[in-house]
């Protein structure tokens, strides 16, 4: 099997509704890729509709151990040269890898992010304020100016994302991966991606205690991990 140029990581917990189509979208994406899907101790009817789909390496949590583990777990499978993480739900729209991977491939970035706010602003409701805020709170621990932390969408060549030996189990995962990115110098580019919101009735899992693991991670990773 020749190396794909890209291995999705997929970490699923309790998407029944979304999980199929949205496996079915990465799919459609003609790039060639590696679909790496660990489901996280689901409890819904997401493991029997998951072992159903062909051209994925179902990986299985028995218990739910978080998002970060789940990711973990799949990027010891990843084979490609690039790693995009994808939320199990259809909020992210996997028709922007193709932009998320260009700054990649033509070496002008090492790592890409993905962003719901470079362009638009939505209605503003307490996930959309709670974003922005941590937002802010990571750029001020990272000296930085990205526009949107708490997306999904982290892009890097599977080497420098193995190189930050990740250590979150649950929503600590992305400012993990902020910071870090951020200690190891790499060259950042953000995107704007296609998003659509979901609420809590369509199964939105965050929660206020998260944007605070966030914050904690935040400090956590940047000074002291």
């Amino acid at each position: 099997m020749s190396k794909p140029l890209l291995s999705v990581v997929i970490p699923i917990y309790n998407e029944e509704g979304t999980c199929e189509e949205l496996i079915n979208r990465v799919k459609k994406i003609d790039i060639p890729k590696q679909i790496v899907v660990v489901n996280d101790g689901s409890t819904d009817r997401s493991e029997e509709i998951l072992r159903k789909i062909d051209e994925i390496e179902l990986y299985h949590n028995m218990n739910n151990l978080g998002k970060g583990n789940a990711v973990r777990l799949a990027l010891t499978k990843c084979i490609g040269k690039y790693v995009i993480l994808q939320d199990g739900d259809l909020e992210y729209d996997p028709t922007s890898y193709y932009k998320l991977l260009d700054p990649l491939i033509s070496k002008k970035a090492d790592a890409v992010f993905g962003s719901r706010w470079l362009k638009f602003s939505e209605a503003a409701n307490y996930h959309t304020f709670g974003n922005k805020l941590i937002t802010w709170f990571s750029n001020l621990i990272n000296n930085s100016s990205i526009t949107d932390m708490a997306s999904c969408y982290k892009v890097l060549s599977l080497s420098d994302m193995n190189r930050l030996k990740l250590k979150s189990n649950g929503f600590g995962l992305e400012a993990e991966i902020t910071a870090k990115v951020h200690r190891f110098g790499f060259r950042i580019k953000e995107v704007h991606v296609k998003y659509k919101r979901r609420g809590k009735i369509e199964g939105k899992k965050l929660r206020l205690i998260d944007g605070l693991i966030s914050a904690i991670s935040c400090i956590w990773y940047k000074f002291f991990d």
